[in-house]
Order: structure tokens, then sequence, then C-alpha cells
């Protein structure tokens, strides 16, 4: 018989995926048959949840099962950096980006079954300031539609909610003057936007940086500096088609660190809101070890 192993399941009550009222016995109760021994917690903020993470670390969880979206596990990342207990996706979030990246499946029973039957890896975790971020940081035009976009408009639209709300925001969206460093390099140009990327796909929809890794102990930088309208829609344009790269008013590097020194940028992390610069933005390699599917890695974590 094999030997039992412990898990936390850790469940965000208010995701967009979870029906109101959502049992976590029955998941449980899986578990348990698969000689999975869990300790079920659903906390009532992302502080609750990395404080909860932090929990199933301490007690040596071979798993910490996390149902929700990208914001749940980047608040059990916290807890869980530097640890050996193992970050598993349950996707019930409003795009849930890392299961995409990572090829967990959607639904209950499947993606419990693929972090059964799966294996884990080691991954890098951005830092920004005090926090931290397991798929991008956002400084910038995104970061202040992240800000202003509802939970309620989230949960009727999904990741269209974000599209609606940047439609409304756009006729009062300027670049301005912001100047950052990577290593001895000084950048100083009008900046509409930057995503500093541990992973490659943003929203769900599109890349800023399609060679990202994972696992590289390097963040793969993308800042879009339009001097005029004209710019600003062709770079959405490039953007849309994968072809950013290669337009003039992208400044683009990989790096371990950057220093954003300009003052009043709004920041987002994973989606979420993250306060405004001055900021540091830098990679922890190999800090959160997480569970993924069997066989051959996807792309993000070769």
């Amino acid at each position: 018989m094999t030997a039992a192993r412990s898990a936390t399941l850790l469940v965000n009550p208010t995701a967009r995926g979870l029906r109101r009222g959502f049992d976590p016995s029955p998941v449980a109760a899986y578990l348990r048959r698969h000689d999975v021994e869990t300790h079920v917690a659903v906390p009532d903020c992302a502080g609750s949840a990395t404080r909860e993470a932090a929990q199933a670390a301490t007690r040596s969880d071979a798993f910490l099962f996390a149902l929700g979206g990208d914001g749940t596990l980047r608040a059990a990342a916290r807890g869980l950096a530097g640890s050996n207990t193992a970050l598993a996706a349950v996707p019930a979030g409003t795009v849930n980006v890392w299961a995409r990246e990572t090829g967990i499946p959607r639904g209950l029973r499947a993606s419990l079954a693929a972090h059964l039957g799966g294996q884990t890896v080691r991954v890098d975790l951005g830092r920004a300031g005090d926090d931290c971020f397991l798929l991008m940081a956002g400084v910038g035009w995104d970061a202040a539609v992240a800000a202003a976009v509802s939970s309620s408009l989230k949960r009727r639209l999904g990741d269209a909610a974000y599209l609606v709300q940047g439609g409304l925001m756009a006729p009062r969206l300027r670049a301005r003057p912001a100047s950052w460093r990577t290593g001895i390099v000084l950048h100083e140009a009008p900046l509409a936007l930057m995503v500093l990327s541990n992973t490659r796909l943003y929203g769900g929809r599109v890349r800023f940086s399609p060679e990202a890794r994972a696992r590289d102990g390097l963040l793969d930088v993308a800042a879009l500096c339009p001097v005029s309208a004209g710019d600003a829609f062709r770079l959405a344009w490039r953007l849309l088609r994968g072809r950013l790269a290669t337009d003039g008013r992208v400044i683009a590097a990989r790096v371990p660190e950057l220093v954003f020194e300009t003052p009043g940028f709004p920041v987002q992390l994973d989606g979420d809101p993250a306060g405004k610069t001055p900021m540091t933005f830098s990679v922890e390699p190999g800090a959160l070890l997480v569970s993924v599917p069997a066989g051959p890695l996807p792309p993000l974590l070769g």
C-alpha cells in the first residue's frame, strides 16, 4: 500500500468558477481516497491565504491544492516560497493563465488527477518590492485598468472585463516620461506600459514576451513607449499579431533586476493592483515548487 501523503486544500470561496456555497468536503474526500490526508482551508482574504500556505509548508505537506484563480496562486506562492510543498493549481478563477500555460486541465476531477499522477518542478518567483508575482508585473496603463475594473464586472464578463474597462479608459490614457535602470544602463522614455514577464501568456490573450521562461532566473521586459496616438495604435496592432518585438517604440530586455525610478506609476501583479512606483523588480530563481501534469514539460518550463 502506498504511504499516505499530506496536503492542504486551499479554497477561494469568491472564485468566479465556483458556485456560491461551494462545499469542499467532496474534494477532500476524493483526495483522501487517493491516500492524500487533506486539511481544508477557506481563507477570507489574500493575507489569510498566504498564512494558510505558510502553515502547509511548516507541516511539510506534499501539496497545496489552490482552488481559485491566478490571484489565489499568487497569495499561496507568498507563503510557499522556499519550501518543498508543491503549489498545485486547481483552476477556478477568471482567466487561469498559469493553468493554461502549464497544461493543467479544467474541471475539479481532471485537474486533481493530473496533479496526483504528475510531476514537480522548481520555477522562479518574481519579486516587486516586498511582494511577489508568479506570472508578470505591469506598470502604467494596464495597472490603471486593473485597479479600476470591478469584481462584479469580472464575475459577469471574465477576462473580457479588462477589455471593456480598458476601452472606457482609453481616451484618458497618456504616455508619461519615465526612467528605469537595468544594471548600469539608464533608460528614459515616454512610457505607456511596461510588462515584466516570468511567463508568456498575458491576460490569457496576448504575449508581450513570447520567449519568456519561468526557470531561467530572468525577467523578460517589454516597455511600450509611444510618442503619438499613431504609435499607440500600431503597437496595439502588432501586439495582437504577435509582432511587438519588431517595433522601434518597444524597449526590450532580459534581466535579473529592474529599478523603476519615476514615482507615481500604478503597478499590478498577476492582475491585482499593487501600489505605485518607485519599485524594484527582481527574480528569485527556483524559489517555488509547482505541480504540473506528467509528460514533456511545456516550453515555458523547458
